[in-house]
């Protein structure tokens, strides 16, 4: 397969219904799945639970979800990881999420590359929230900092590559008046 050149800006840019397919499967996926807490069906029909999904919707969400694992799993694991880091909803410092807004896990994951990674999760969201602290301080300094611009630019790139190489194996057509 040919590899298709970037022409333009709006190459880079992330596809709109990729990128809800993406949002979705990352943070609201299990949920559309019907597994969530039963204490909001509790309240009765007129509270909050009663918008829990019916046995067709759970159903049509979790082969949603299987079809987008499956592309996933079909990447290249650092293109996959990008995508994770990017869409993975986490309680990062507000000036950090202001400065770079999607990009910003994928920049606080790249700037943990240096450092040996934990091996439990857990031990890697605290290195994760240690080095977003850091680096939500160098946010006021982004103009003249070249640790942050770097890490942007790098995760810029990273995030354009790992969308388009999902956008292929989801079956994508290439954008109009260009051919692969």
């Amino acid at each position: 397969m040919k590899a298709r050149a970037v022409t333009s800006l709006r190459d880079l840019r992330p596809n709109v219904a990729r990128d809800d397919e993406l949002d979705w499967f990352f943070n609201r996926a299990e949920c559309d799945m019907g597994n969530q807490s039963n204490y909001l069906s509790m309240l009765g029909p007129h509270g909050p639970g009663s918008a829990i999904p019916s046995p067709e919707d759970a159903a049509e969400a979790a082969h949603r979800a299987r079809r987008i694992r499956g592309w996933q799993r079909a990447m290249d694991s650092a293109d996959a990881g990008v995508l994770q880091c990017a869409y993975e909803l986490r309680d990062w410092p507000v000036a950090l999420w202001d400065a770079l807004g999607r990009l910003t896990g994928v920049v606080v994951r790249l700037a943990c590359a240096l450092d040996p990674l934990p091996e439990d999760r857990r031990g890697l969201q605290l290195m994760e929230m240690a080095r977003a602290d850091w680096l939500a301080g160098q946010c006021p300094h982004a103009a003249v900092d070249t640790t942050v611009i770097r890490l942007r630019r790098d995760a810029q790139v990273r995030f354009a590559r790992a969308h388009h190489a999902y956008g292929a194996l989801r079956g994508d057509a290439p954008p109009r008046g260009r051919s692969s």
